[in-house]
């Protein structure tokens, strides 16, 4: 039987740095930091904002959820339902998978479990029995993606053979086909065979326009295949995948977590792997498609490597590569020095015991980002960007799909500035797992050093629309809704005093007429639409009366069913209410 092996004792190989580059948070009245975690060694984290007010929450694998109250501060909010404890591993994946304007949830343990999300981000009902064959299945880690762009979220679970107190399994495959139905897939290797796939990454490694998966499947001290796939959606038109076997793509592995980016701003995606012990990581800088195996400082000896994420945390315009190795407590850190290469070591912060996941938001909303970590008990951890970025601009984007899945997993965003005198294009993707068990903020974060501005800007969308915008100011952050323009929400979301705002719908259920009344929220509301189960628009009047009060006529040949009215207020703040049509 293989088992990772547990370097619990290994934080003392390593020395103790004098200082680090991110500031820890103790402060013992915040419960993010204190709370009672569980002793399992494995275990994720997921920034993600649960209730629309613009400021990242952290769910702590394997049911602790913590709400951001801004200013730093976090409020501990119920677990979610049926993410329990009961094995050495556990991962979460977020995303809209009933695109009704709020993030639910997937979990991975030894139940893994669906969560939908109850609108205020605050209770979660568990909705696994709508996923066939799920009820107690156990899953290393879980990912969700719209692999066949219908609009819709899909689910893959994967279960690592001999890790389990139970099995082993193939991996659990679902494609959404219509809202609410999942249908299990097979007819491959993962689907139908045993192996100890560990973290799966859906991602755009060739930017054709689909997703393609990566599955690092470590044995934990040795070497064997890993599981990597080719989308062949449009090159056939169908949802299908491929097994890649070319070079460099055909080594056995000890492999965790792939990530593809744009790491040298060239205008394609190099790759990095996380490998365990019994082999190297790898990183494969790509030159128009040919993909080139080259040394970087993690490269160069074997380690028990677990996350890999990679961000701009200094704003220099470039990314950098944040490493967490089992059985160490402290966060590596690598610079990106600008010439394809990275700088030495540095230590990006230390948590308490053991740290395996890394995952990345500017949770305080000041244009840096910062990161938080998960592990056994004391590894879970917070850390404030507060020294690395000296004045460098930025911007953060948050998109929101429409004829594409409503969290716009997916997506590229392509954005171009001078920077040091120089024109750079730089690529962000939007992904629900980048991370060991791990989901960095959907808002995509990018630096622009001595940028005064952009001057252009380009998102693709899943669903193949291009938009393409010209000059934006920097130190913003925007809201860009597919087909629509950006909405710059920076003097909200800065705004540590502002209140969630809200509004009522009546009457409801009604025939097709009805009232939305929003004169008690804080500011007013700036846009107003009536969308249907996908989050696209339908057909519907809308006249303002007065006083954050709209009038509502639906079109008479709307079949009866459940619609939803969104709101877009003045600080960027999205509210969401069902409104029945009988």
């Amino acid at each position: 039987m293989k088992h990772f092996c547990f370097f619990l004792l290994g934080q003392l190989a390593i020395p103790l740095y004098a200082q680090s580059a991110f500031t820890r948070i103790t402060d013992p009245t915040n419960p993010v930091v204190v709370f009672a975690n569980t002793a399992a060694p494995y275990k994720g984290l997921a920034w993600i904002d649960v209730d629309g007010d613009n400021l990242p929450d952290l769910f702590m694998s394997q049911r602790f959820l913590f709400h951001n109250d801004g200013s730093g501060q976090f409020t501990e909010l119920n677990n979610i339902p049926g993410a329990q404890s009961g094995q050495i591993a556990a991962g979460s994946s977020w995303g809209d998978l009933d695109n009704d304007g709020d993030p639910d949830c997937i979990t991975a343990s030894a139940n893994s479990a669906l969560h939908i999300n109850g609108g205020d981000g605050t209770t979660f009902s568990i909705a696994t029995s709508t996923v066939p064959d799920l009820i107690g299945f156990p899953a290393w880690d879980c990912v969700v993606a719209d692999v066949d762009n219908n609009g819709l979220l899909d689910l893959l679970f994967v279960h690592a053979e001999n890790f389990h107190n139970t099995g082993p399994f193939p991996c659990k495959f679902y494609l959404q086909t219509s809202a609410g139905v999942f249908e299990q897939q097979t007819g491959y290797e993962f689907t139908d065979g045993n192996d100890p796939y560990t973290i799966p990454t859906w991602t755009d490694y060739d930017l054709d326009g689909d997703l393609d998966l990566f599955i690092g499947s470590g044995p934990g001290g040795s070497t064997g295949p890993d599981y990597r796939y080719k989308n062949l959606l449009k090159e056939n038109g169908l949802f299908g995948l491929q097994r890649i076997t070319a070079a460099p793509f055909n080594l056995l592995e000890d492999g965790q977590v792939y990530n593809f980016i744009d790491y040298d701003n060239d205008g394609d995606m190099d790759g990095m792997l996380t490998n365990y012990a019994g082999v190297k990581s790898r990183f494969w800088k790509n030159n128009n498609g040919v993909y080139t195996l080259t040394n970087m400082p993690f490269t160069t000896t074997a380690n028990a490597y677990l996350s890999n994420t990679l961000g701009d945390v200094d704003n220099d315009g470039d990314l950098d590569v944040l490493l967490s190795v089992d059985g160490t407590r402290q966060v590596r850190l690598y610079r990106n020095n600008g010439s394809g290469g990275f700088l030495p070591l540095e230590i990006a912060g230390s948590a308490d015991t053991t740290t395996c996941s890394i995952g990345l938001a500017d949770f305080d909303n000041d244009g840096d980002l910062d990161f938080a970590t998960n592990g056994p008990l004391g590894g879970r951890a917070l850390f404030r960007n507060d020294n690395l970025t000296n004045g460098r601009n930025w911007v953060a984007f948050k998109l929101v799909g429409v004829n594409s899945n409503r969290s716009a997993i997916g997506a590229k965003i392509r954005v171009k500035a001078t920077i040091n005198g120089q024109p750079v294009w730089q690529i962000r993707e939007v992904l629900a797992h980048n991370s060991f068990q791990t989901q960095n903020d959907l808002r995509q974060h990018v630096g622009f050093n001595d940028a005064g501005s952009i001057d252009s800007l380009e998102i693709r969308w899943p669903s193949g629309l291009v938009q393409q915008f010209g000059t934006q100011e920097v130190n913003r952050f925007y809201n860009i809704t597919e087909g629509e323009p950006p909405v710059d929400i920076s003097v909200g979301i800065v705004d540590p005093s502002r209140e969630k705002p809200s509004f009522e719908v009546f009457p409801n259920p009604t025939p097709n007429l009805f009232r939305l009344d929003g004169r008690s929220a804080p500011v007013p509301i700036q846009q107003v639409q009536v969308v249907d189960h996908l989050g696209k628009k339908v057909g519907a009047t809308i006249n303002f009366i007065d006083l954050n009060q709209y009038g509502i006529e639906l079109n008479p040949d709307l079949p009866g069913g459940a619609y939803w009215v969104r709101a877009v207020f003045e600080n960027g703040q999205m509210v969401t209410r069902m409104v029945v049509k009988n």
